[in-house]
């Protein structure tokens, strides 16, 4: 049994899903690419949301220093971009597709997604060893080890991006979008992970002992054994 980071998703939005993937799978004539494209914008924002942006509201509540305050509008800067990249590429890149190739897509997705309490949750896989590599970080950062604070955070941006992969990479490919199409994405998510990535790494480096734990603590709660409840 090894480890998921667990997304929360809205109830409208995977009924939304589930008829997208209804009548994609009963190949209606109907063209659904604006549908789908504009529901995996909304879906993504969501991540994005309880993962980045809610972080920072928190943050913001608790610092005190006018370099904290710097720190968090530098964050949200960077999410911003993100999530306009994603708003914006997300509905444009799926929007001339066949309903043939977004049913392979959304019948992927459907493999990811777990109902538990009426409750919704994306859920990827994560390798172990990072998992324990990432939490033997958090434990010295905990015993106070102030040194370990850097290498906590490359470990949950790792974490993360294979979040990317399952999420983003992986569909993507499956789509076979044509070369203009697959080097604009391909720059797209370059870009917006680097950016993300530098930041959160960046944080790493900014934050003291007093601070770091509430974003570990923050990030490490979407991670799960798989089949445990949430």
């Amino acid at each position: 049994m090894g480890y998921v980071v667990s997304l929360q998703v809205n109830p409208q939005s995977y009924a939304q899903f589930l008829a997208l993937q209804q009548q994609l799978n009963a190949a209606t004539k109907q063209k659904l690419a604006h549908e789908l494209g504009q529901l995996l914008a909304d879906v993504a924002v969501q991540i994005i949301q309880q993962v980045f942006v809610d972080l920072l509201v928190q943050q913001k509540q608790r610092v005190q220093l006018p370099e904290g305050h710097q720190i968090a509008q530098e964050s949200e800067k960077v999410v911003q971009h993100v999530l306009d990249a994603l708003q914006k590429y997300l509905p444009w890149s799926v929007a001339l597709l066949s309903n043939a190739r977004l049913a392979r897509i959304v019948n992927y997705f459907a493999e990811l997604i777990t109902v538990q309490q009426e409750q919704v949750f994306l859920r990827y896989p994560v390798s172990e060893a990072l998992v324990e590599q990432t939490l033997k970080l958090v434990q010295q950062v905990q015993a106070g080890e102030a040194s370990q604070i850097s290498p906590a955070f490359h470990a949950l941006t790792d974490i993360i991006d294979q979040g990317v992969t399952h999420l983003i990479r992986t569909p993507k490919a499956m789509l076979d979008f044509n070369f203009v199409v697959d080097k604009t994405l391909n720059g797209v998510i370059q870009m917006t992970t680097h950016m993300g990535y530098k930041r959160l790494q960046g944080l790493g480096k900014e934050v003291d002992l007093h601070v770091a734990p509430y974003y570990i603590d923050h990030f490490l709660k979407f991670l799960i054994r798989d089949g445990h409840t949430q």
